[in-house]
C-alpha cells in the first residue's frame, strides 16, 4: 500500500505541498514542515520507517543504528552525533513534537536523497536496495499526485515485493530432510549453512539438497563457540575445512559462510581479514525467526516473528531480505505457513546466487 501525506505552506497566497518517499513508496507522515528551506519530518515516525531504535531518557532523545548515535538535548536544543555537537539544527521541536531534517537523517544512515523539484518530493533510497529508476519514479509520482491511473508496467514495478532468502542453520540432520521436502513441495529454493562434522554423517541428505537446487554454505566444522573464536587461526581453519568438505561432498566451489551466532560480537578484525584473503563471502541476516527458543506447539510464534520481521524490513526499504531459520523440529512445523504467506503476499523466494552476491553482514563490510 502506498500513502501520500503532505504539508501545505502559504507563500504569497500559493499553496505548496511537500512529500517524502522511501524507495518506491510515498511515506505516511502526520506532518511535514519546511524550515529555512529544509524539509523536516517527525523524528519518531521516520525512525520507525528506517528501522532505527528511538529512545527518550531524562530530557534527551536518542536514535542509534550501525554504530551511530544521534541525540537531541531538550534543554540546550543541541543535536549531537556520537557526542559531538552540531553547529546547525537538524532536529527542532515544534508544538511539542521533534522534527528532523530528511537530508540529515538519510545521509547519516547511509541513504541518498533525490529531490523532484516539480513534485516537491524528496526520495530516500539506497543503491544496494532494488528500486525503480528516478525517471520511472517521477512518472509514477505524476500519476499518483494527479490521481491518474498508473501505467501497467509502472504499477507492476511499484507493487513488486522484495526477494526473500530463507536460510537454514545447523544441519544436516533429519529435520533438514523435512525442510527440504517442504521447499520442494512449494517449488522454492533455500540456502543451507551446514556444520562440517554433521556433514560427514549425512551424505545422502546433502545429495538430495544439492539435487533439489539449494545452495550449501559452511557454518564452521564444530559450531563450538570456544573453538571457533579461540584465535584467528582456529577461526579460519574451521571455515576452510567446512568449505573444503562442501567441495569434496558436492563438487561445488562454495565461498559463502555464516559464522556461529552471527558475526557480532565475536568475529574480530583479524578474522575478518582472513575471510577477505580467502575470497569468502559472509552472510548474517535481516530477520531472526528465533525458532530455536520455541517448542513444536509454539510454531505459530515463529511464523509471527518472520512475518513481523519481513514487514519491518520491507517497510524500511530493504528489497533483499535474509531470514534466519534452523533445521529443527519446530521450524518444520512453521515452514509451510511461512512459505504460503510469502507467496500470497507476492514475495519472490530465491537461493543464494554467487554471481549476484548481496552484501548482508552486521560488519557492513562490502568486501564480504
Amino acid at each position: 500500500m502506498f500513502f501520500i501525506v503532505c504539508t501545505t505552506i502559504a507563500q504569497a497566497k500559493t499553496a505548496i505541498t511537500y512529500h517524502v518517499g522511501l524507495s518506491d513508496q510515498l511515506l505516511d507522515f502526520s506532518d511535514i514542515k519546511v524550515i529555512n528551506e529544509d524539509t523536516k519530518v517527525p523524528l519518531e515516525e521516520i525512525a520507525a520507517f528506517l528501522d532505527i531504535p528511538f529512545e527518550q531518557d531524562k530530557g534527551i532523545t536518542y536514535i542509534r543504528k550501525n554504530g551511530i548515535e544521534i541525540s537531541y538535548n531538550e534543554s540546550s536544543k543541541i543535536t549531537a552525533k556520537n557526542g559531538a555537537p552540531h553547529s546547525s539544527f537538524p532536529i527542532v521541536k515544534v508544538n511539542g513534537k521533534l522534527f528532523i531534517s530528511v537530508n540529515y537523517i538519510a545521509t547519516e544512515m547511509g541513504y541518498k536523497v533525490h529531490y523532484f523539484q516539480r513534485q516537491k518530493t524528496q526520495r530516500i533510497y539506497r543503491d544496494d536496495y532494488g528500486h525503480m529508476s528516478h525517471e520511472d519514479y517521477e512518472i509514477y509520482l505524476n500519476h499518483v499526485l494527479n490521481k491518474q491511473k498508473i501505467p501497467p508496467p509502472l504499477e507492476a514495478a511499484v507493487k513488486a515485493k522484495a526477494t526473500i532468502y530463507l536460510t537454514f542453520d545447523d544441519g544436516p540432520n533429519k529435520f533438514t530432510t523435512i525442510n527440504n521436502a517442504t521447499l520442494k513441495k512449494y517449488n522454492v529454493q533455500g540456502t543451507f549453512f551446514f556444520v562440517g562434522n554433521y556433514m560427514k554423517k549425512n551424505a545422502s541428505i546433502i545429495d538430495t539438497v544439492v539435487k533439489d537446487g539449494h545452495y550449501i554454505g559452511t557454518h564452521s566444522m564444530t559450531h563450538d563457540k570456544e573453538k571457533v573464536y579461540k584465535s584467528s587461526k582456529s577461526f579460519i581453519n574451521e571455515m576452510n575445512e567446512g568449505i573444503k568438505l562442501i567441495k569434496q561432498m558436492t563438487g561445488n566451489d562454495a565461498k559463502l559462510v555464516r559464522t556461529p551466532y552471527g558475526s557480532k560480537p565475536d568475529l574480530t578484525a583479524a578474522m575478518q581479514t582472513e575471510l577477505i584473503k580467502k575470497g569468502y563471502k559472509l552472510w548474517d541476516w535481516d530477520v531472526d525467526s528465533k525458532d530455536w527458543k520455541y517448542t513444536d506447539k509454539e510454531a505459530d510464534q515463529i511464523v509471527k516473528n518472520v512475518k513481523a520481521g519481513i514487514e519491518k524490513s520491507y517497510k524500511s526499504g530493504d528489497r533483499d531480505i535474509i531470514v534466519l531459520l534452523h533445521d529443527r523440529s519446530q521450524t518444520t512445523k512453521a515452514l509451510p505457513q511461512i512459505i504460503e504467506w510469502l507467496q500470497k503476499e507476492g514475495y519472490a523466494l530465491k537461493t543464494y546466487e554467487p554471481d549476484h552476491h548481496i552484501v548482508k553482514n552486521f560488519l557492513r563490510d562490502t568486501s564480504l
